[in-house]
């Protein structure tokens, strides 16, 4: 029996390494058709956000089953209900890809007032965190989940640095096509700034599964 636990464990860890995947290229390919104003990528985006929640919805179920077999041990029912919260997380962070690739489509036709420079470096961060943090869950690594837990405050700077730029910029201007611009791509960072946040959820949940100790970054 204990045998039968770890192989439908692997699968299940399997299955929240591919949805961990898919909602990385979902973050990556929104920004890039944001970036390029590429409306096919935009949609293609938005139509992977059924695939995340159905691995959801997958890993729930799985998640059930292991805890109905036998007596589950203390950590095995931790790392189950770690590994549902860990779905969730990124189910998150697929709708909020999702969110900029709908602003791709809302802005397809206008004329960006400055080059995106700072987005695509909130993104290239954000990502890294994402990257790692699954790693670490997967292989247990405490060290490694408290790296990009302490990330996060760098994906917060650079959000405060461009709203605050934002802002600058609205004061200049004034114009309602302007204003409305901006504030979608405000929307944009406070998104990735969120990615973040659910990739240091991530992270706790790490530490928390291998420690016992529950922390807060």
């Amino acid at each position: 029996m204990e045998q039968k636990y770890d192989v439908k464990w692997e699968q299940l860890l399997a299955d929240l390494s591919d949805m961990s995947e898919i909602a990385e290229e979902m973050l990556q390919n929104s920004i890039k058709a944001l970036d390029t104003k590429d409306v096919a990528l935009a949609k293609k985006v938005i139509n992977q956000d059924d695939v995340l929640d159905s691995y959801q919805i997958t890993i729930e179920e799985k998640v059930s089953q292991l805890l109905t077999m036998n007596q589950p041990l203390k950590s095995d029912v931790w790392n189950n209900i770690s590994a549902v919260k860990i779905a969730g997380d990124l189910e998150r962070i697929g709708d909020l890809a999702n969110n900029i690739a709908e602003t791709v489509l809302d802005l397809k036709n206008e004329e960006y007032l400055e080059p995106l420079v700072m987005i695509p470096e909130l993104a290239d961060t954000v990502s890294e965190m994402l990257d790692a943090v699954l790693e670490a869950f997967i292989t247990r690594n405490v060290d490694l989940a408290e790296a990009v837990c302490r990330k996060d405050e760098e994906a917060d700077n650079i959000y405060e640095q461009i709203y605050k730029s934002s802002i600058k910029m609205l004061n200049k201007s004034g114009k309602p096509k302007d204003i409305s611009q901006v504030v979608r791509f405000v929307n944009v960072a406070k998104s990735l700034e969120r990615i973040g946040d659910h990739a240091t959820n991530i992270g706790e949940e790490t530490i928390y599964t291998v420690t016992g100790k529950r922390v807060k970054y």
